[in-house]
């Protein structure tokens, strides 16, 4: 499903994603998380042993909530399954890291095993803000 272009610069900026993934139980896990979208993709970077990836790994599926921060009622929602992939090199989060902070520093401990996350978007849910009227005065 494609995601509408009104939306491309908010997922190209450096808003902060809340991804929720469902857990053991059918509990909604929630985490901000930093993310990346190229080609009409988002791709978000996980770590080895993290409860998103260990539920992630029982049900693919998943809600990636995107907020304009200066406009908090401008906001995308991306619903879909992803597709993990191993990344031993930390790729994805190398770029995600530059694109947050303008550099990478590895928080993990060497060996840490990584994977690049791929949405494939089957649901978008969106808003485009209030619309206020003049009040005049």
């Amino acid at each position: 499903m494609d995601i509408p272009d009104d939306f491309h610069s908010l997922l190209s900026s450096t808003a902060v994603a809340v991804i929720s993934t469902i857990g053991r139980n059918g509990e909604p896990q929630a985490t901000p998380t930093w993310f990346m979208f190229e080609a009409d993709r988002l791709k978000f970077s996980l770590v080895d042993g993290r409860q998103k990836l260990i539920n992630l790994r029982r049900d693919a599926r998943v809600s990636v909530l995107v907020i304009d921060p200066a406009r908090p009622t401008y906001y995308v929602e991306l619903r879909g399954r992803v597709a993990l992939i191993d990344d031993p090199e930390a790729a994805l989060e190398r770029a995600v890291s530059t694109k947050y902070t303008g550099d990478w520093a590895d928080g993990e401990s060497p060996g840490t095993m990584r994977y690049a996350a791929i949405l494939d978007v089957e649901r978008v849910t969106s808003q485009k803000g209030h619309v206020t009227p003049a009040t005049g005065g």
